[in-house]
């Protein structure tokens, strides 16, 4: 899939890979340093495995984002969605979020589930607004105040 960025003046391509993936791994360190930073914590929590499907997105090929899906018995989760500072404001993470829902939903998925939390306001009104309903929290972080869970059903 490819998008035209027109603040940047570059082409958008979104290239499914793994979790792995060089791109991908650089993405996720600017991204658990970010959170960590905002939370002021030392621990990022648990990621997908290295053989989970992943999608990072191209500019000038150059790496700008990237989201990663993990499966569960019951329900995908987005983990790690990312978009580098210099990129933000333009509708990357819609993106990345909508082809997560696609890998989600052709593998199998009927429930896609994520977290977040009060430090990321604009990952919160990104999940409102793409359907994602809140939830009670669960896994690592479910007993911490400051997050939050949501969820969509990728059946309806």
């Amino acid at each position: 899939m490819a998008g035209y960025d027109s603040d940047m003046e570059s082409e958008i391509v979104l290239e499914e890979t793994v979790a792995s993936d060089p791109r991908v791994r650089g993405l996720v360190a600017e991204q658990e340093a970010e959170v960590m930073a905002r939370y002021h914590e030392t621990d990022p929590g648990p990621g997908a495995s290295p053989d989970s499907p992943a999608v990072v997105a191209m500019a000038d090929d150059r790496p700008v984002g990237c989201v990663l899906v993990s499966f569960h018995r019951d329900f995908a989760e987005i983990k790690r969605m990312y978009v580098a500072p210099a990129s933000r404001g333009r509708g990357l993470s819609r993106l990345l979020l909508e082809r997560a829902e696609v890998i989600a939903a052709a593998r199998g998925a009927f429930v896609l589930r994520l977290e977040t939390g009060l430090a990321q306001p604009e990952a919160m009104a990104l999940y409102s607004r793409s359907g994602y309903s809140p939830i009670p929290c669960y896994g690592y972080w479910k007993d911490d105040p400051d997050v939050r869970c949501y969820e969509k059903s990728l059946t309806s």
